[in-house]
């Protein structure tokens, strides 16, 4: 009897290491396959508070309640596989800074990814000299900016479209408003 319960031990306890060993590897296919998500936060010190127009980005975030600014670069991988993820339109919010080495390498960039129509409404902003990331002091990608009422608020690098669409600004909308018509008298329904 005392041999049986060690030898069923002894199998629990191997089979333990090999769940566990399981649970290791499929950890490692998740981040090989980019759905790992390891944001880190982009120290932004001189930055934060200041008008996004200061840097050359489009003037209209400067009034914007909030939106992201994303910074992709033609070198980076993790950055092609973001311009794949955004289906050949932007979602509401976002504004995309694209570094090249060129106009040429812009381009194919831009057309492999059917990305080229985006740049018409200014939202994507092709940055051929880096420009942009040099005022700003960026020297890495995928990174993107929140920006909240006009001023640049926070920076994080963005590892995966997954993560990128979580960050994304969500408004929420109030319901139909309710007018009053004229001599009547506002009564509380609570």
């Amino acid at each position: 009897m005392m041999i049986t319960v060690g030898v069923l031990a002894l199998v629990v306890f191997v089979l333990c290491g090999v769940v566990y060993e399981l649970f290791r590897d499929v950890r490692q296919l998740r981040d090989v396959a980019g759905i790992l998500d390891r944001p880190l936060n982009v120290e932004i010190r001189d930055v934060a508070g200041t008008r996004p127009s200061a840097y050359g980005l489009p003037e209209a975030l400067d009034s914007a309640a909030s939106a992201l600014v994303l910074f992709l670069s033609d070198r980076c991988g993790t950055c092609r596989a973001l311009a794949a993820g955004l289906e050949r339109h932007l979602p509401p919010g976002l504004w995309v800074v694209l570094e090249a080495q060129s106009a040429d390498s812009a381009a194919k960039f831009l057309e492999s990814f059917e990305l080229t129509r985006m740049t018409e409404d200014s939202r994507l902003v092709v940055d051929v000299t880096g420009a942009i990331a040099g005022r700003i002091g960026l020297d890495m990608t995928p990174v993107s900016f929140r920006v909240e009422d006009g001023k640049i608020a926070s920076a994080t690098t963005v590892p995966s479209k997954r993560y990128l669409f979580s960050i994304l600004p969500k408004p929420i909308s109030l319901r139909p408003a309710q007018r009053m018509r004229e001599g009547e008298t506002w009564q509380s329904t609570t």
